[in-house]
């Protein structure tokens, strides 16, 4: 039975974080990788609507579903969260051609970035930036309020994405301070609880992005959401780890630091 948080007091008793495993390297014939992929390519496809993106290991795809809520946490996860607002509009198969809602926390949202991945996509930017609608917060108040108006939201825009962009920034606000930093936490609990729920419900993917740690914030994240990445810049390379995953055990590996130029080999 999974372990419950009914109090912030409940967060320091719950151990969330396991030891990450390495990678194991591993040697396979060309025709039993063949086989493998033809098969994976086959389990994709009976996903249906489902948005697979993500690094692909042969038979253990990483990939995200329209009923799941995910964290990127680490400044890279900004550029992957534009590069998903473009691979959801494609047009079917590649993509759901669906409209998203970007709800941005921390004034991060770049149209350029979305443009030009949209250029690579061989899509027209203009008709990308009109499916996808955005909405900004300036206190967590603000932000709140937005993520309890989704439901009405994803209804009237047709989505089946959504990003909260730097979605911790405005709850650790320094300016926050006494009893309100008490109830800033506690409402960042109840929206990040409220979030799964939306995604499981609607059958929405949900994904908030996480620019800066916060320990208690991190905590919460990890123990309410589905799935949970962390990027880290490691010299030329970038650590991506899988902290959390419903059927992909937790792993470390090291890919080219992510870009507009290097994301599309791996997403």
């Amino acid at each position: 039975m999974s372990q419950q948080i009914t109090s912030l007091q409940d967060l320091d008793n719950v151990d969330l974080i396991p030891a990450i495993q390495r990678v194991q390297l591993t040697f396979t014939t060309a025709k039993q990788f063949l086989h493998t992929r033809q098969d994976l390519l086959k389990r994709l496809g009976k996903l249906g609507s489902n948005l697979t993106i993500g690094i692909e290991e042969p038979g253990n795809p990483l990939t995200f579903r329209y009923e799941q809520f995910a964290v990127l946490h680490g400044r890279a996860s900004n550029n992957i969260s534009s590069l998903l607002c473009v691979k959801a509009i494609l047009p079917k198969p590649l993509g759901t051609n669906s409209n998203v809602i970007f709800i941005d926390g921390g004034n991060v949202f770049n149209p350029y970035l979305i443009s030009e991945h949209s250029v690579r996509h061989e899509l027209n930017p203009k008709d990308v930036l009109e499916r996808v609608h955005i909405s900004r917060a300036f206190t967590y108040h603000q932000l709140t309020t937005l993520i309890e108006k989704l439901p009405s939201v994803l209804d009237k825009y047709g989505a089946r994405l959504v990003i909260v962009a730097n979605m911790t920034l405005l709850y650790c606000d320094p300016d926050i301070r006494g009893t309100e930093k008490q109830d800033a936490l506690q409402t960042f609990l109840k929206t990040v609880k409220l979030l799964k729920t939306l995604a499981e419900r609607k059958r929405v993917l949900i994904l908030a992005t996480n620019l800066q740690s916060n320990h208690v914030m991190d905590k919460l994240l990890l123990h309410v959401a589905h799935i949970s990445m962390r990027f880290e810049d490691r010299f030329t390379f970038t650590e991506l780890r899988i902290l959390k995953h419903p059927w992909i055990p937790q792993l470390k590996i090291l890919v080219p630091k992510p870009s507009i130029q290097t994301l599309e080999a791996y997403l």
